[in-house]
């Protein structure tokens, strides 16, 4: 009896065994429907591009926006644009797993992956994921005379929590973010930062500061001359013992007709010796904060006015110029635009080479439903362009998964302060 017994759970056990199938992601694109409602395992590597909620959005490797690589919709319909548009959608899988989501990070790789084929692209398991985390991005220290400038997002950060910041944070949550970004700024060891979706005003640049220099001797800011207003603006942050501002703020566009009121702000910087004496030697940094995309319709309805921030951008460098005294401009900014895109091609034949590096699967700043691509740009004029060493964007946020509601969970480290990487950029001025 005892034999009969261990041979029926011997053969329930290769029933269940053989019921998973093994099969490549290829045969399951080629036929979904002869899949449906089956157990498989996929025998190719899969990349996390993205995840949001109770999904994960996998493919054989990173997919990238397409108007990194083409002509979008908002230029003319572009061919190759619809052909990455196709190839990320049939590459690309959705997988609504129970998997702790805040610990799962873009870029991760599954092996051997079991799910239920639900329908097309879609899978489904009942367990957790077993996911390899990529080896996490370093950040090298900046060199003894090097100057370190960052372009950074740092998403609705805001002193006053009425109004338009209301929905989005609660003092529980202002008080963990903050200590995030701090612990984020501490990390990048900055003597500029150009800081983008900071409110308007005194208070935010205050708050940020009374947490980020205790003894209130090493950092200053500058920012619009305005009351606060219930507004997004931007906000320089500089080492006071480094680099000394050079003169007042320039704006260039501010908008009255929506949240984000200052969208392009120059200021022209000082270097110092150690004694903090003047050397002599200037540049220039430009912020800004370029019309959003509409959620769900891609870039073509709101172009027109990212042509436009950036013709008034362009506009406003002779101004800074002559204001300043010097001519080495960079310009940083999250412009809501990716690479292909005309306001991007504007501003580089307008003579401003794009310094981000291309060409690599690092290199990306921000992440939309399972697609990478840079919305965080530095430009620089020629003579700037000579002077700088490196740039990079810092994959600290991007590649982590996030939502209000994760500040709870009280994550004391920097990942994930925000919803945009920060850009890098050492200079050598010369």
């Amino acid at each position: 009896m005892r034999k009969h017994f261990s041979l029926c759970l011997f053969l329930l056990w290769a029933l269940s065994v053989s019921a998973v199938e093994r099969v490549s992601l290829a045969q399951l694109q080629t036929d979904w429907s002869q899949y449906k409602n089956h157990d498989v395992q996929i025998t190719d590597p899969l990349v996390v591009c993205g995840s949001f909620y109770d999904s994960l959005i996998l493919a054989p490797q990173r997919l990238f926006c397409p108007e990194e690589c083409a002509v979008g919709l908002a230029d003319g319909d572009s061919t190759v644009y619809w052909q990455i548009v196709e190839s990320n959608r049939a590459a690309s899988v959705v997988l609504n797993c129970r998997n702790a989501y805040y610990k799962v990070r873009t870029g991760d790789v599954i092996r051997g992956l079991k799910a239920r084929v639900t329908s097309e692209r879609h899978l489904l398991t009942g367990k957790s994921v077993a996911t390899h985390h990529m080896p996490m991005d370093k950040l090298p220290k900046p060199q003894k005379d090097e100057l370190r400038v960052v372009g950074a997002n740092i998403e609705n950060y805001f002193a006053d929590l009425g109004g338009y910041a209301h929905k989005r944070t609660t003092p529980v949550q202002q008080a963990l973010k903050t200590r995030k970004v701090v612990k984020g700024l501490r990390a990048m060891k900055a003597d500029v930062f150009a800081f983008f979706e900071m409110q308007v005003g005194d208070k935010a640049p205050h708050m940020l500061l009374d947490a980020l220099d205790k003894k209130g001797n090493t950092y200053g800011f500058v920012s619009l001359g305005l009351s606060d207003k219930d507004r997004i603006g931007g906000s320089f942050v500089y080492n006071k013992k480094r680099v000394r501002p050079c003169g007042e703020w320039l704006s260039a566009l501010t908008d009255t007709t929506s949240h984000y009121y200052s969208r392009i702000l120059f200021q022209g910087f000082e270097t110092l010796d150690k004694d903090g004496n003047g050397t002599g030697q200037k540049f220039i940094v430009s912020l800004s904060h370029f019309k959003s995309k509409r959620p769900g319709r891609g870039n073509y309805d709101t172009n027109a006015r990212r042509v436009e921030n950036a013709d008034s951008m362009l506009t406003a460098i002779p101004q800074a110029i002559a204001l300043y005294g010097d001519s080495d401009v960079l310009l940083l900014g999250d412009y809501n635009c990716y690479t292909q895109e005309t306001p991007i091609q504007n501003v580089v034949r307008a003579g401003y080479a794009d310094m981000l590096p291309h060409g690599t699967v690092n290199d990306y700043s921000y992440n939309y439903k399972g697609e990478s691509g840079y919305l965080d740009r530095c430009f620089a004029n020629p003579s700037m362009a000579s002077q700088i060493i490196r740039v990079r964007p810092w994959h600290v946020n991007t590649d982590w998964y996030y939502q209000h509601g994760a500040y709870k969970m009280k994550d004391k480290s920097y990942h994930r302060y925000a919803d945009h990487d920060p850009i890098i950029v050492d200079i050598k001025l010369r």
